[in-house]
């Protein structure tokens, strides 16, 4: 079970053959993250863009253009639709968006004909170390925890939760999380009629306990005092076993996921890595104003949830 970030880019190392596409890498966070990947071996590159730009920024950032296949496509539209073809062609595993919107990259995933939709709903999953004092003397959980969607999906209903729900286990078992925890986030504890996320809490607990959704525990819903503390969950007479111990957190809304997810970043200032999944290959598409270093751990969770 990976553990911490470092164990993250550890076990990225040893995955073999993963190849990742980049539209847009015409910025120094992206590449920087890309020449430290591939020096750290977590992943192969081919760089869509424009070839004289993206080499002139490998080589002010220490890189080496022959440690990337380079193919010139100038502009953002002509990246995307390369990067999405190979993707089609079974010759990439991963794509990260450089510095583009993120729209201009997921409609071209999202097209019905020419595009990388799959099977499953498309959602984000962010993952960090988990800061929460549930631990005896108040340390840190020695766990990662993950977060979804803060994203991609706006008001997702009972039916769109149920598969951010599956694709954020999905995650969590290529980390190594046989059953993770997972709690369905709300304002409070109890089911009142008014507040629709805790009516779709208590149902995803129940599809849960019914088989409809495996590979995990569910449980809501879950105040935030009591998904993150051991204490706080007894106090109310809360004793399921993902009450204070949840290892994912469900969140209602993208605005509750978004603000909580930046919460970390620059509140606590936690390094984050995240993946969309539900797609034929996982998605990285994080914020332009993302660290190199965030970008960089978001590339070994990719390639984790990559199939090579």
């Amino acid at each position: 079970m990976i553990r911490n970030f470092q164990q993250l880019r550890l076990a990225a190392r040893n995955r073999k053959g993963v190849t990742a596409g980049v539209p847009c890498p015409e910025d120094d966070s992206t590449i920087l993250s890309v020449i430290a990947a591939k020096r750290e071996g977590l992943a192969d590159f081919i760089l869509c863009g424009d070839r004289a730009g993206i080499g002139e920024m490998l080589r002010r950032h220490g890189g080496a253009e022959s440690d990337f296949d380079i193919q010139d496509t100038p502009g953002p539209e002509a990246a995307v639709a390369r990067v999405v073809e190979l993707g089609r062609q079974n010759k990439l595993q991963l794509i990260l968006k450089g510095f583009l919107p993120t729209a201009a990259l997921m409609k071209p995933i999202l097209d019905k004909e020419k595009g990388l939709r799959g099977e499953n709903l498309l959602s984000d999953i962010m993952v960090v170390e988990n800061p929460s004092p549930s631990m005896p003397g108040g340390a840190a959980a020695d766990e990662l925890l993950g977060l979804s969607d803060g994203g991609l999906n706006i008001l997702p209903d009972l039916g769109q939760k149920k598969q951010i729900v599956e694709n954020a286990v999905a995650v969590f078992h290529e980390l190594g999380y046989d059953e993770p925890r997972v709690g369905v986030m709300a304002a409070i504890e109890t089911v009142k009629d008014s507040m629709p996320a805790t009516l779709d809490a208590r149902e995803l607990t129940a599809m849960n306990e019914r088989g409809e959704i495996r590979g995990c525990r569910v449980y809501g819903p879950l105040a935030l005092d009591i998904a993150v503390s051991r204490e706080a969950a007894e106090h109310k007479g809360i004793l399921h076993d993902v009450a204070g111990r949840a290892q994912i957190m469900i969140m209602p809304s993208i605005e509750a996921g978004n603000l909580l997810g930046k919460a970390f970043t620059y509140y606590l200032k936690l390094t984050v890595a995240h993946v969309v999944m539900g797609a034929r290959l996982p998605v990285l598409i994080p914020s332009r104003n993302e660290s190199d270093n965030d970008k960089l751990h978001s590339l070994a969770l990719g390639v984790l949830s990559a199939r090579s």
